[in-house]
């Protein structure tokens, strides 16, 4: 007799407290959706509940005509006595502040399960009750062991779907052994089989380095005869818990065709089940990066060097001291081998692998000699190189140091060896002691739509990182839009210039993932993520997910605020530190600089008395994405104003018809003439111009 899970799965709480799960179709909503389900439009009546409503005071109309700002009670503007103009849009869309202000709290990655213990205990236990009184096993029903599952990829080595029970290992030595879900776990452990997901895997080969991070990722950690596990994986940024069951791909001989661990244990399979869930079948594991795969398990951003970058010129001794830090402070260091400029046959006359994943357990440097080496891993063992520069002297200092036996496939190399035969870095910035707090919004569609905003104190100086990652529905579809963020601090009690005295950061990067980690002095903050690309857009998949990790826990307010306070930040990020400026008679522009994945122009109206034309024509451009919808704009900048004339993204960045050109004219008058493309400033556009 089957069970009927419905029930148990309608009731799951997400791990993330900000997000409600739809009950009819178990879509992850953001608490921002406010309560309308985006997969199914099925409204939840009971979400109201956890929001907190502004008081009415704070909703607030700007008079087009003397920018008064009234209340949205107000029939008349009680400056200037002008009716209040009728809108299409929602009153909503007037206030000061948020309708919804959130103030979620940071938690180190260590205590993240703590509040979800019991609630995750409860529906473990209540699934294992349903199979229990209908004597059958746990089957997940979302993904039933079938060629849905598997994919459109056809996969010879797949004949039948097996219960974990009913499987063989794949070394007859391992019969005796019973089933766990890990046993003193190693990297050694992990075989790959026959899907192609080696970036999967070499990420598991670096967590399996720490086993106290795989009771992060399996909630469930004991094997049970009802065949119902937990597993959390971090997914666009958001920690999710999946519910698999113990149906697993096999052979004819009964062997499991995917990824699998030696001495019987589960911990492989079941986080690749999990990951296949996640994205629709295992064929869409398929080809990735390690880098992907560590911010998938640990869900913390990860820092990548390319070490054979033609963009700029790299420092080996810069490299080498990020390495030594990052080693030094224990962090999960992975390597890639595949070079451009190495040949296959190289690699195997040397004896490393090539095109393969390895992990870095330790970097030294003999202070009598200044000799560096690494120690590498190679988690299949297949390596088998020796370095001429490590001979048995160096060997036994270097044993000193890190122990670790030749058997376990890892080695010994010299650092401009090492630099010659390996491509990448991946450095994971996973700390279990640091904080972390996450929060999905939305990039807005319109100049003139209220923006989040993401308010923190900082009470001490500490490290912070900041990430920004796109929602992809598809990972095998990569973004190319281009998204940004902007961070400054801000004195609450200053009426006049209280942005960005202090501190002005400013990311953009093309696709799905922007990040930045450094230092920030005790202050108050403020950060606004943007992107243009979505700008005249019909488009739903506009989501993203805003991650902060900090070594001092954090209280964030998010608010929805006027367009134009990111023009306030924008302005003092460009003029205080990233811009090329030219300066004429009374007049200042600033451009952003060409290291950035967008363009900013900003001018500077320095006449006290008269208004500054400005016109630009970018028709010969191409790949462009305008913040203006137009090739050709106009402004009468008023005296003593600043202005964002426009925002540019590229659409495509390596096209190879690309081009971005531009002609600007301008001059001062006394004549007052209409913005083209037409600006609101009544609705905040965000190309408002600012008095300084």
């Amino acid at each position: 007799m089957p069970c009927d899970f419905h029930n148990v799965y309608s009731s799951f709480l997400p791990v993330n407290t900000y997000q409600w799960s739809c009950p009819k179709c178990y879509f992850d909503n953001p608490i921002t959706n406010y309560s309308t389900c985006e997969m199914c439009n099925y409204t939840n009546p009971h979400i109201h509940e956890n929001l907190f409503v502004s008081d009415s005071s704070k909703l607030i109309w700007k008079c087009p005509w003397c920018q008064w700002k009234n209340q949205a009670s107000n029939a008349f503007c009680e400056s200037c006595f002008q009716t209040k103009p009728a809108l299409e849009y929602n009153e909503s869309d007037f206030m000061n502040r948020a309708l919804i202000e959130l103030i979620p709290r940071s938690i180190t990655a260590r205590d993240r399960l703590d509040p979800f213990e019991s609630s995750l205990e409860t529906k473990f236990q209540e699934i294992i009750t349903l199979c229990k009184k209908a004597k059958t096993q746990f089957a997940d029903d979302q993904f039933i062991p079938s060629s849905r599952s598997l994919g459109l990829r056809s996969f010879n080595d797949v004949v039948q779907w097996l219960r974990i029970s009913d499987t063989l290992p794949l070394y007859d030595k391992a019969h005796h052994i019973s089933w766990s879900v890990f046993s003193s776990p190693h990297p050694n452990d992990i075989e790959q089989g026959a899907l192609g997901n080696c970036w999967l895997m070499a990420a598991l080969a670096l967590i399996t380095e720490r086993p106290r991070m795989l009771a992060h990722i399996l909630l469930t950690q004991t094997v049970n005869n009802e065949g119902v596990y937990f597993v959390r994986i971090c997914h666009n940024g958001l920690w999710k818990t999946i519910i698999v069951d113990d149906y697993f791909p096999c052979t004819s001989q009964k062997c499991l065709a995917f990824s699998q661990a030696r001495r019987r244990q589960l911990f492989v399979p079941l986080i690749e089940k999990a990951c296949a869930k996640l994205y629709g079948s295992y064929d869409n594991l398929i080809s990735g990066s390690m880098l992907e795969g560590l911010q998938l398990l640990t869900g913390a951003p990860c820092d990548y060097i390319d070490l054979q970058s033609s963009d700029e010129r790299l420092d080996n001794d810069i490299i080498w001291a990020k390495l030594v830090s990052t080693y030094e402070s224990n962090l999960l260091i992975g390597a890639s081998s595949g070079r451009n400029d190495v040949s296959a046959e190289e690699y195997s006359l040397v004896g490393i692998q090539n095109n393969h994943a390895f992990s870095i357990l330790a970097a030294y440097t003999f202070s009598d000699c200044s000799s560096r080496f690494v120690l590498v891993r190679d988690p299949h063992a297949h390596s088998n190189y020796t370095d001429k520069y490590v001979t048995s002297t160096i060997l036994d200092r270097l044993r000193l140091i890190n122990d670790t036996p030749r058997s376990s496939g890892a080695f010994w190399i010299s650092w401009s060896i090492f630099l010659r035969y390996f491509s990448t870095i991946t450095i994971s910035t996973y700390n279990e002691d640091h904080f972390d707090i996450r929060h999905e919004g939305k990039f807005t569609c319109s100049s003139t739509h209220h923006i989040p905003s993401y308010r923190f104190h900082i009470s001490e100086t500490s490290l912070v990182s900041i990430s920004l990652v796109y929602h992809r529905h598809d990972r095998r579809t990569r973004p190319c839009h281009t998204q940004s963020f902007v961070l400054c601090d801000i004195d609450e009690e200053s009426s006049f210039d209280g942005i960005g005295k202090h501190e002005n950061i400013l990311k953009s990067r093309q696709g799905g993932f922007t990040y930045w980690t450094g230092s920030l002095r005790p202050g108050n903050y403020i950060l606004i993520p943007f992107s243009i690309s979505f700008w005249g857009e019909d488009t739903k998949n506009n989501d993203y997910t805003l991650v902060i990790h900090s070594s001092i826990p954090i209280d964030l307010t998010i608010a929805l605020e006027p367009p134009t306070l990111l023009v306030d930040c924008l302005i003092s990020a460009v003029i205080k530190k990233y811009h090329t400026s030219t300066k004429e008679k009374e007049m200042t522009y600033y451009i952003a600089p060409k290291n950035l994945a967008l363009m900013l122009l900003i001018v500077e109206n320095r006449s006290t008395n008269y208004h500054l034309n400005f016109d630009t024509n970018m028709i010969q451009s191409r790949n462009i994405q305008h913040s203006r919808l137009s090739w050709t704009t106009h402004d009468c900048i008023p005296p003593y104003h600043r202005q964002l004339i426009f925002i540019t993204e590229w659409t495509d960045k390596f096209h190879p018809m690309n081009n971005f050109t531009y002609n600007l004219t301008y001059e001062h008058s006394t004549q007052i003439t209409g913005a083209i493309p037409e600006i609101d400033s009544y609705l905040d556009d965000v190309h408002t111009p600012r008095l300084f």
